[in-house]
């Protein structure tokens, strides 16, 4: 299977190339984009009517602004690619801010463009198979129908859109690159996508997961997935970002490595002792990504690490997921300026199981927190590359919730789901695109950010927003970055305080954590 051989997109050609645009032509389509995607990304957080109320608002917004009917802002961005201009209707319908609930919108003029199908059945973004069978037409502003096997709704509708846009949106998103990472670790997003091999650097640890004893039938959900019009459907958007994101790809495709952070601690205590100090760096951290956007990981697992290397760990289990308005006056003061967290103990305890046992036992069915901790290693202590890290984000944009039968159907991947889909996306996508299972995951992440909800700006590697983290606190504190940098690494501070937290450049929160036995 090849790039571009099953596109499902109706006159999709993977070969073709975009007319170059006069600069204003430019300008103007990046803010139809942008305010396009800022309904877009948040409508899996309101009700069905406010949905309805924000596509309705949004579109008389982007038509204010630029002074054009909603219609003429359509027909001009489809001229550009060769498109042929549409009615009102279909305007309404395709370029509706809140792309996929075009239905939503027509409820909010009083009205169901599916006729027959209830507002019970519309309600979330969702198309009952039942509604098809009773022949109401197809309501979805993107051709073809989903590369799914038989969906049962379209959860997150543009993942399903021409590659070409679904690429150049993300590229909007991608926040420019923050000097601490230069100044603390001596490197740029580019150096980081050269050392991961652009994607081609290949684990030297195999990732370890629980597996059942005895396999039994895959799941559906992921069987329904795995299929070669799904993996093409990726494929495609993933090569496309390679040409219309550029900025995206290198960032991305080097979320994961860390080399330069092992790098610095070997200059601070030498290889052997770097080994251990990196090793629980990476043991501690990565717990607190349950629930969390990354620079809320960062800052609490910081913390975590810190009490852990003074031999406090049990204050920090207890203390740290306080919210701050209920810190009395004999709280810690060197963790007020640490986020509480509604799922502390669901973080904490398994460091703490980790830290008396040397394993953190998390149930058989948890597989982001081990894949995403062993995906975050480098060569000196080992790091996988083979099994994709499977948040939330990742799996709205594999599809897999438009097969769920569950209310919660945009949620991460578990064990029973992942197994199989893992070892699939690794064989069907990103071998085709020739990088591994965890770069690719990387890519497709934020390839598919302004389709699956994220809200942030994206681009970033993990080891840029340490450093930003470390930079912002330094700065608020009046010390110098470099020596809190080296004082992180070693577990004697912590990076980033509440003030900052969750600000520029971070990352949308890594999965819709819930917590289990």
């Amino acid at each position: 299977m090849a790039f571009g051989d099953f596109a499902r997109l109706d006159g999709y050609d993977p070969n073709a190339t975009f007319p170059a645009l006069p600069e204003e032509d430019e300008a103007q389509w990046a803010r139809e984009r942008a305010a396009a995607r800022l309904g877009d990304t948040r409508r899996q957080q309101d009700s069905g009517t406010e949905r309805a109320e924000r596509v309705m608002g949004g579109l008389a917004d982007l038509s204010m602004a630029l002074g054009q009917p909603i219609t003429d802002i359509t027909n001009a961005s489809r001229e550009r690619f060769g498109e042929g201009p549409i009615t009102e209707e279909q305007a309404f319908r395709q370029n509706q801010v809140g792309k996929g609930v075009a239905q939503l919108g027509a409820l909010a003029l009083g009205r169901s463009p599916l006729g027959a199908v209830s507002q019970a059945e519309l309600r979330g973004g969702q198309l009952f198979a039942g509604a098809e069978r009773r022949g109401v037409p197809n309501w979805l502003p993107v051709t073809p129908r989903p590369s799914i096997d038989q969906p049962l709704r379209v959860a997150n509708p543009g993942i399903y859109k021409d590659p070409r846009d679904i690429a150049r949106e993300a590229e909007l998103m991608v926040a420019p690159e923050h000097p601490a990472l230069k100044n603390l670790f001596g490197v740029t997003r580019d150096d980081l996508y050269e050392i991961g091999g652009r994607g081609t650097r290949k684990g030297n640890i195999e990732p370890t997961i629980w597996m059942p004893g005895k396999p039994g039938k895959p799941n559906y959900a992921a069987e329904q997935a795995m299929n070669p019009a799904n993996a093409q459907r990726m494929i495609n958007a993933l090569g496309e970002a390679e040409t219309h994101a550029p900025n995206l790809v290198k960032g991305m495709d080097a979320w994961y490595v860390m080399d330069p952070m092992y790098q610095q601690m070997v200059k601070l205590v030498g290889p052997e002792r770097a080994k251990i100090e990196y090793m629980k760096f990476n043991a501690i951290v990565p717990p607190f990504s349950a629930g969390s956007d990354v620079m809320t990981e960062i800052n609490r697992g910081t913390t975590a690490n810190m009490f852990a290397t003074r031999g406090e760990y049990d204050t920090f289990r207890r203390l740290g997921g306080t919210a701050e308005k209920n810190r009395g006056a004999d709280f810690p003061a060197d963790m007020r300026d640490t986020k509480g967290h509604a799922y502390h103990g669901v973080q904490a305890d398994p460091v703490a199981r980790w830290l008396a046992t040397g394993a953190h036992g998390y149930a058989d069915d948890t597989v982001k927190i081990p894949l995403y901790a062993q995906a975050s290693g480098v060569p000196e202590v080992g790091f996988q590359t083979r099994l994709p890290v499977p948040d939330a984000h990742f799996t709205r944009a594999a599809g897999i919730p438009d097969v769920r039968r569950n209310k919660s159907f945009n949620d991460f991947m578990a064990g029973s789901e992942y197994r199989p889909f893992g070892s699939w996306f690794r064989e069907s996508v990103a071998k085709p695109l020739g990088i591994e299972a965890v770069p690719a995951q990387g890519r497709m992440w934020g390839t598919f950010a302004p389709q699956t909800g994220v809200e942030t700006a994206i681009g970033a590697p993990k080891l840029e927003l340490i450093s930003q983290a470390i930079w912002e606190r330094a700065k608020r504190l009046g010390i110098d970055p470099k020596k809190l940098r080296d004082d992180v690494l070693l577990g004697k501070e912590h990076a980033i305080g509440l003030l900052t937290a969750g600000g520029f450049g971070t990352l949308a929160a890594q999965d819709n954590y819930e917590a289990r036995p």
